[in-house]
């Protein structure tokens, strides 16, 4: 095992106005423990609320630096549409370099919340430590996307997976058969049982070393144990990015013509970074950090240590 990774599920009796008035940094109020082992990773239930805290603290975060935050999602960005742009194995190479890229833009979220050195090469931070693990949680994701459309093909007769892969619309017809429809509320329900699998993967394997099963395990748990927080947060999440921001697009392409295009670019230039974390806050909020080990300070022993002069003398 990598890390002690018992489950301790806290009530929620800490009010949302407490929140991120902590002593350790991780978000929360923690009783102090001398020991030398870090603590356990508990997956905390979170007032619903807070969904819509996440999106609040998120913009804030970003207000604090948004020219690192913005060139961090940026890269990322363009990283993942550079290495998806060969045939064949694109897709694939998107799919297993996400979780990387994604966990190094937490990691810029990480040093912009506990005021730490900014750099660049954070962006490929996760790469260092975690490579394999991360690659293999993005494998597992491609491989699970793929089974779950090929599946479909078992309902529909491919009427899915074309669409998804070759954009090949159905006519009405077969988009109203019942097969259709039924197909595609199985690969709804596998994506989003997936998708609460796959939600907090990059963050558990980065700061917690969980493995990818483990990984996998507790991202689901997490998302059932606060699905109502997470349900206000993809309410609100879907209500500014849609309704929100197409009425004020809208505006101003009616208002100034050709207008719409710039605040368009505008809108996703501060959306996006924004909006990445605030997943960072929820991963925090969730799960928090762990903390540091503590290692007891070396007795001296003269006699030790001219033992160990006279061998390197010798």
């Amino acid at each position: 095992m990598r890390n002690n990774d018992t489950i301790e599920i806290e009530p929620t009796s800490i009010p949302p106005d407490s929140l991120y008035q902590d002593q350790d940094g991780d978000g929360f109020r923690h009783r102090r423990h001398n020991h030398h082992e870090s603590r356990p990773l508990r997956i905390r239930r979170v007032p619903m609320q807070h969904g819509w805290y996440w999106l609040i603290e998120g913009f804030m975060l970003w207000a604090r630096n948004p020219a690192f935050l913005s060139f961090l999602t940026l890269c990322w960005l363009l990283g993942i549409i550079v290495v998806s742009r060969p045939p064949y194995v694109g897709e694939l190479l998107g799919s297993i370099l996400y979780p990387g890229l994604m966990l190094g833009v937490f990691n810029g979220c990480r040093a912009i919340d506990r005021k730490r050195k900014l750099s660049p090469s954070l962006l490929l931070s996760g790469f260092r430590r975690y490579a394999y693990d991360l690659l293999l949680a993005g494998f597992c994701h491609f491989i699970v996307m793929k089974t779950v459309l090929f599946g479909s093909m078992l309902i529909d007769d491919g009427m899915i997976w074309r669409a998804s892969m070759y954009a090949e619309i159905p006519d009405m017809a077969a988009l109203s058969s019942p097969r259709f429809l039924y197909s595609l509320l199985v690969v709804v329900i596998l994506n989003g049982l997936w998708g609460m699998m796959y939600l907090f993967v990059p963050q558990l394997i980065g700061w917690w070393r969980l493995s990818v099963p483990k990984a996998l395990v507790f991202s689901l748990k997490g998302c059932l144990f606060n699905w109502l927080p997470l349900f206000a947060y993809t309410f609100c999440f879907c209500f500014f990015i849609i309704v929100l921001s197409a009425l004020v697009i809208n505006f101003f392409e009616l208002t100034f013509e050709g207008l719409g295009v710039v605040v368009c670019t505008v809108f996703l230039l501060i959306a996006t970074p924004a909006l990445i974390a605030s997943f960072y806050v929820a991963a925090r909020d969730i799960f928090g950090f762990p903390r540091r080990r503590k290692h007891k300070k070396r007795r001296q022993n003269p006699g030790r240590d001219e033992q160990k002069n006279q061998k390197i003398q010798t």
